[in-house]
């Protein structure tokens, strides 16, 4: 028949909250064009109750402040306008181009939520002060996005709705830090003067090409001042992780420093970094294709997202992807010294240049508990927690007792078997790599009256880590919570 056209409807892809390489990145870009919204994400939206329910946002159609699921690069480019801001053609968005090397090192899916358009590159201190509450709902004082409110679900709060994210990413917080007037990068002097020659008067010169416009930016640099509120910003949002989202890190760039300062962290020490749901990457990166971003530098925690999604996706979330190599990147900046880079080893995950090319050095969180201090690890103990929190939402309804305490005993069970024929404990047997009890002597009569599900999961991770003790509280409504490793029943 002529002129007949089939037209697949792509499906998106259902939660999966068994995975472990699910990003989220929360920043600043525009919706491309005005058209209606592809069929498959518009039945996702009205699905997840942004579009036609009592919880509808009014930005939902423009995709501002809703959490797009991506699964590549294309799906964003068509999506999202991040390679200008406004009306400036030079300069795009770091939301962008974090979520642009995520799938160029082999991420597979992603969440985004563009809070608002990227706002110009030189944007006053205080303009891009304000911004920082709609990516950070209640800053600067308490984090308040809170789990039964999707209503506060703005910014970071869209975790709480988004069970199968394990890394979060705030690419743009760099930027709103970033001191005013920086001098642009000075180009270094010829060797020889040009000979003096006579030229055609022009009115005005012409414009350089866009890329080289935008190298001729300074990128944004943090003093004192800045590093200390960038610690202050990562030491509230892994206080609000650790309270209701335990299962997921916060991968965060550390900002170029200003010209003098060869130890950032230095200047951080002042608010807690010490945190398990924290990893840190430097330096920052400039690819074969560059970004379109002022001196063509990138924020580099797009980039480490995209790593250890790759490495997981192909070996398991329990194993490090240290050494891992970056693709399509050119350079680092600032090139560390050996010194610099023996300080920063302990708390950063490094990039950094090897006999075989530019790889990622470490995979460590900036804990310094032993036992959470390995990036894999934190990693392991999430797939458990999200698995956990599944068996939680199964149970609301049910009577606590023997029959529930037997069934969520299993199901953790054959969750650990399978980590452990996975290569991911250690042990001769599955009775040493680990135990799970739930029952009467891990729960006091005190939480059976109040519905309240206690388990006790000790395992021995294949990292040099002894053992690790994980005490798994399920209340009532579903919500899991950890306790005290040490805590017994009354």
């Amino acid at each position: 028949m002529s002129g007949l056209r089939f037209q697949i409807r792509q499906r998106i892809a259902p939660s999966a909250p068994r995975r472990a390489d699910i990003a989220c990145f929360v920043g600043f870009a525009a919706r491309r064009g005005s058209g209606p919204l592809p069929a498959a994400l518009r039945d996702w939206l009205t699905v997840a109750g942004w579009l036609d329910a009592p919880t509808a946002r009014p930005g939902a159609e423009d995709l501002r402040d809703v959490p797009v699921p991506v699964d590549s690069w294309e799906d964003f480019q068509q999506l999202f306008l991040w390679e200008r801001r406004g009306n400036d053609p030079r300069v795009g968005s770091y939301l962008g181009a974090a979520v642009r090397s995520f799938f160029a090192q082999g991420g597979a899916r992603c969440y985004v939520v563009a809070v608002a358009e990227a706002p110009p590159h030189d944007a006053p201190m205080a303009t891009r002060q304000a911004l920082l509450e709609q990516l950070l709902p209640g800053y600067p004082g308490v984090l308040s996005p809170s789990p039964v409110d999707p209503a506060s679900w703005r910014g970071i709060g869209h975790l709480c709705g988004l069970p199968d994210v394990a890394m979060l990413c705030v690419p743009d917080l760099a930027e709103l830090l970033g001191v005013e007037n920086l001098p642009p990068p000075l180009a270094p002097p010829p060797s020889t003067p040009p000979p003096e020659v006579f030229v055609d008067c022009v009115p005005t010169p012409p414009s350089p090409p866009a890329d080289e416009a935008v190298a001729a930016l300074a990128a944004p640099r943090c003093d004192a001042a800045g590093y200390g509120q960038w610690a202050r910003i990562l030491g509230a949002l892994t206080d609000w992780l650790a309270r209701f989202r335990r299962e997921v890190q916060v991968l965060a760039a550390v900002p170029l420093p200003t010209v003098g300062i060869d130890n950032p962290l230095a200047l951080a020490e002042t608010a807690n970094l010490d945190s398990r749901f924290l990893q840190l990457v430097y330096p920052w990166v400039r690819g074969d294709d560059p970004a379109p971003l002022p001196a063509g530098l990138e924020s580099p925690e797009g980039l480490l997202a995209g790593v250890l999604a790759r490495s997981i996706l192909a070996r398991g979330a329990f194993r490090s992807a240290a050494g891992a190599g970056l693709r399509g990147v050119q350079a680092l900046e600032p090139a560390l010294g050996e010194a610099q880079q023996a300080v920063l080893v302990r708390r950063v995950s490094l990039l950094g240049a090897t006999p075989t090319g530019l790889r990622l050095l470490g995979d460590i969180t900036t804990s310094s508990d032993p036992t959470h201090h390995p990036a894999p690890v934190v990693r392991l103990l999430g797939v458990l927690l999200r698995e956990a929190r599944r068996l939680g939402e199964t149970a609301v309804f049910e009577t606590s007792g023997e029959r529930l305490w037997g069934r969520l005993r299993n199901r953790l069970e054959s969750l650990l078997l399978a980590l452990y024929g996975a290569g991911a404990l250690r042990g001769a047997s599955p009775a040493e790599a680990f135990q799970v009890r739930c029952d009467r002597s891990t729960m006091s009569q005190n939480d059976i009256d109040n519905g309240r599900v206690v388990a006790r999961v000790v395992f021995a991770p294949a990292l040099p880590i002894e053992q690790i003790t994980v005490v798994l509280s399920l209340a009532s409504d579903g919500a899991v919570s950890l306790l005290d490793p040490g805590r017994e029943a009354a």
